[in-house]
């Protein structure tokens, strides 16, 4: 398998270069915001006492209705549609209160209660468009970070979250473990039972493989019948025992599509953290293809004790007993 195969690409044309530096500009804002939800809450009541001194000063001629909208949207985007309509009252009762302490005006209950219905319905509909938004951008985004065949990471998710481990490793000094797995004689399958009978097999395999790990292990589909696995701050001893698990579990896979299923396993543990995400999964295919050229259905096991190189180089490894 070759992963270092690069590719010629066009120039980003200028409006999707625009779009992407906006991106860039307003996405570390959002996160950050994310993150304190009391900063948002603290924003939110600002710009609601804001808009109703605004509108209370403006007196009864001109309308800002518009200007409540804003903390509705905050409060909406950030917490949800429950407390998005909470707020909507909360802003309909500002709206409510600045009319009729205006100074020097007479506004008629009727026509107080009749502007307050109408910031409430107004907001009411922002909060539902932007809910309705926010979840749809999180389901494109959960999409494009999963492989859809089996449901477990893609490639893209997958480098993503091994970089933020990578980098926790390195900081704190913490051992991991990286294997990739590969089915054994998977065209065979193919050829006999079927393509459709493969992503069928494909698919309880990915399955199998996360049901057996832990919540904070990484497992993602990056090829056709080839997996990978990352298991945060785990020894080999302990990665042995989670990895011949999975290897139970695919026995159990096996029953449904003959015992022709089978995988070869490359483990790869980490005492020193590599240098980047592609020499972790280069180091781990050598030890896949050990697995391969011993007969396959087997799991070939390495440590890294030291800065780990690319795998071309031929790194000193100890295999594991």
């Amino acid at each position: 398998m070759h992963r270092n195969a690069t590719r010629e690409r066009n120039p980003m044309p200028q409006s999707l270069s625009f779009d992407r530096n906006v991106d860039d500009l307003i996405a570390p804002v959002v996160s950050k915001l994310a993150a304190s939800p009391a900063i948002v809450i603290i924003l939110a009541l600002v710009a609601t006492v804001g808009a109703t001194a605004l509108d209370r000063a403006s007196g009864t001629q001109l309308s800002l209705a518009a200007l409540y909208l804003g903390p509705v949207a905050l409060i909406a985007w950030f917490f949800g549609r429950t407390p998005g309509r909470l707020w909507c009252i909360v802003v309909a009762a500002a709206s409510a209160g600045a009319e009729l302490t205006t100074p020097q005006a007479d506004v008629p209950h009727a026509i107080v209660a009749w502007n307050t219905t109408a910031v409430l319905m107004l907001s009411l509909v922002v909060v539902e468009v932007l809910t309705r938004l926010h979840r749809a951008i999180e389901t494109e985004r959960d999409l494009a970070r999963t492989d859809v065949l089996t449901g477990v990471a893609n490639t893209r998710a997958f480098k993503e979250l091994a970089a933020t481990e990578l980098e926790r490793a390195r900081r704190y000094g913490r051992t991991f473990t990286l294997a990739t797995l590969d089915l054994d004689n998977f065209k065979a399958i193919n050829d006999t039972l079927g393509h459709a009978t493969g992503d069928r097999l494909i698919h309880d395999v990915g399955q199998a493989i996360r049901r057996r790990l832990r919540r904070v292990d990484i497992v993602a589909r990056i090829g056709g019948d080839e997996f990978v696995v990352l298991l945060p701050e785990t020894s080999a001893a302990a990665a042995a025992i989670a990895l011949a698990h999975v290897q139970e579990s695919l026995q159990t896979v096996a029953e449904d599509y003959g015992p022709a299923v089978r995988a070869s396993f490359g483990s790869v543990t980490f005492v020193s953290a590599p240098g980047t995400v592609e020499e972790m999964l280069q180091l781990a295919d050598v030890a896949m293809y050990q697995a391969k050229n011993a007969g396959g259905d087997r799991i070939e096991s390495l440590t890294i004790s030291r800065e780990a190189k690319p795998a071309e180089s031929r790194p000193e490894a100890e295999p594991e007993t």
